[in-house]
This record gives structure tokens, sequence and C-alpha cells, in this order.
């Protein structure tokens, strides 16, 4: 999945969703390879894969992770990036009140999408998907047909120096993954349509 790193290339982070049930599974594995297939092509230069909890605390001070506070600087990047560009990211993220299963204490978390793709060239930040612009929501299915068709439908305004380090990985980031996650439930999300 590594491609060139050139200033002016363009490149792909992936977040999925970890502990969905085997349907999402799947469609997450056909997005990555229809991303592969891009980065094989000349859409794409590189593809980087995070893997995310249901939810992330909604504060710096609440994540316990490098994940998680990697996640909650993505989504603060993303979320400058559809104010500078008046989209809405609605609902793909959302607050929701929490109650930990080991101290038993409140806190906000923010819901994290099933999928986001965000989109660089280089260090600017040039899309993020799902989004919602001018009442018609993109979602993150809709914007590979774009890329794979090699079709612009809109010029958003690109944010700059938007890339961060990626968290850690190896045996230690998969403990921190399932610590950010939490258990599929009664209002686990449906199944994305194709």
């Amino acid at each position: 999945m590594q491609g060139s790193t050139q200033p002016d290339d363009t490149r792909a982070e992936l977040y999925v969703r970890s502990l969905l049930p085997d349907g999402h599974t799947q469609q997450q594995a056909g997005m990555i390879d229809r991303l592969d297939a891009l980065t094989d092509g000349d859409a794409l230069s590189d593809l980087t894969v995070h893997v995310v909890g249901r939810q992330i605390p909604s504060t710096p001070a609440d994540a316990r992770t490098d994940m998680g506070l990697f996640a909650l600087n993505r989504v603060s990047v993303f979320q400058e990036w559809a104010k500078r560009n008046d989209c809405s990211l609605e609902p793909a993220f959302r607050l929701r009140s929490v109650e930990s299963e080991i101290s038993g204490e409140q806190y906000r978390a923010l819901v994290f999408p099933i999928q986001l793709l965000a989109e660089y060239r280089g260090a600017k930040l040039t899309c993020v998907t799902p989004h919602t612009a001018d009442g018609e929501t993109v979602t993150v299915t809709d914007r590979l047909r774009m890329l794979e068709r090699n079709e612009e439908t809109t010029a958003f305004s690109p944010l700059e120096r938007a890339s961060a380090p990626p968290p850690a990985t190896g045996p230690e980031a998969a403990i921190e993954v399932e610590a950010e996650a939490e258990a599929i439930d009664e209002d686990s999300d449906p199944l994305l349509p194709e």
C-alpha cells in the first residue's frame, strides 16, 4: 500500500471501525481493495488505513491512548476543513453520553463513522468523506466512484499543513485500539448501502 511520498502526491487515509459485524467487515475490505486499485493506477500515490474504535473521548484530557489522541486531532482537522468549505460532517460524527463499564463514570464520546476517507495533496487536506455540501451527502462509496472515473465535481479549498504523524503501530497499538473500542450493542450501525 505504500507509494511515493513526493510533496505533490495525492494520498488517502481510510479510517475504518473495528469490532463490526461481518457484513461491515466485508464492505470495508471492498473499500480497501478499490483504494488499492487506485494506488496501483495514477489516482493515488499512497494509502494508509487506520482502525479506530466505535467512539473516542471528546476531549484530549479524556483520551488515554496515542490512537485516541491521533483520532481526536484528525477529527478537529476534518471539522476545520468542513467549515472552510461550507460542508457538514454530520451525521458522520456525533456526540453521545457513555458510561464507563470499568469505572461507572459518565463521559461524552465522539462516535466515529463506520468509514471515513481523507484525501491529501502533499500536506494539504483536499477532501473528507462522508460530507454534506449544498444539501447533498457524498458517501465514501460515492467518492470512490468519482476517483475511479477520474472526475472532480467540486473544487474544495484545501486545508494547509493538515498532516499529522501516525499513531504507534505494532502489538502496543492493537491493545490501544481494543482499549478505545466498545463492544457492539443494540444501537449498532446498519450495513452501508452499496
